[in-house]
């Protein structure tokens, strides 16, 4: 996700981005839908026609509208913060994080970060010079040098905003509900691991393109500046997007296995599972 600062004039300005979004939206033949939670807004649009063909019918470009709990220049600020992932068909009944993390897998293709970092510069010009809001940009905004570095780092446990952890938060929670249906044997063994399997992995999909956003931003800005062109950009793109995810997904791999290996153990020695249960699930493992 890309966050954009405006300066917050009045407490209405909010309800007018949201309604200029809305409309410009509409104008450019997009589906949109918004609602407001609390404090703040969410917005999903779709294209429609040709181009909605080619990037798929359920693609959305997600906006996120809210007031800013810190300050780039000491006035108060509102946030414009961009994502993309899967159309909700029903946003207004739709969890927080159903609602940023459904179809995680198409984030970050190639097709989808052109065409959502151009859709993202399009509706930013529109609000600075149409809808007359005023963007703040940090301090440290300048040139972007080029790295050779394809070598990117990458840490699991990357600085979270609360809303990510809110996110993740709800796919655990989720997760420890279906461990205690389990043990209540609500749940047999081939339910509880096809029911968890499916919530790990959207909650390894959130983070995982936690890690591709934060990168691919970087990447976007030295597009933007002419730095790296169309070519040069996909290509790196690309790259990216296989060397984090695969590292990420063996090391989070790695790390389960770990704590269930442990769990096995604990379960042979109290008698709770045999040696022969035992081998068979450790080989389920590799």
């Amino acid at each position: 996700m890309a966050k954009n600062y405006f300066i917050l004039n009045s407490n209405q300005d909010l309800e007018k981005a949201y309604q200029a979004i809305i409309l410009w939206f509409k104008g450019q033949l997009y589906e949109v839908e918004g609602i407001k939670q609390d404090t703040y807004y969410l917005i999903q649009a779709r294209k429609t026609g040709t181009i909605r063909t080619l990037l798929g019918s359920n693609l959305a470009f997600k906006i996120k509208i809210y007031i800013s709990s810190e300050s780039l220049n000491g006035k108060k600020e509102f946030v414009i913060e961009t994502g993309r992932g899967k159309w909700i068909q029903n946003i207004a009944g739709a969890s927080f994080a159903s609602i940023f993390t459904a179809g995680l897998t198409i984030w970050t293709g190639i097709a989808m970060a052109g065409w959502g970092l151009w859709l993202e510069n399009q509706l930013i010009s529109y609000l600075e010079k149409d809808a007359n809001f005023v963007r703040v940009k940090p301090k440290e905004e300048g040139i972007i040098k080029e790295s050779n570095n394809t070598d990117y780092v990458y840490e699991i446990n990357i600085e979270k905003n609360s809303d990510q952890q809110q996110i993740i938060n709800e796919l655990q929670t989720e997760i420890d509900k279906l461990e205690i249906a389990f043990t209540d044997e609500i749940l047999t063994e081939e339910e509880f691991v096809r029911k968890k399997a499916i919530l790990e992995k959207q909650l390894d999909d959130y983070e995982v393109n936690l890690l591709i956003e934060e990168k691919v931003k970087k990447l976007q800005d030295a597009f933007s500046q002419g730095i790296l062109d169309q070519i040069e950009y996909e290509k790196k793109v690309h790259d990216l997007e296989a060397n984090v995810r695969e590292k990420f997904l063996t090391q989070r791999k790695a790390e389960r296995n770990k704590t269930k290996i442990v769990k096995l153990k604990e379960a042979l020695k109290n008698g709770i599972i045999t040696q022969q249960e035992f081998d068979r699930k450790i080989a389920q493992l590799s």
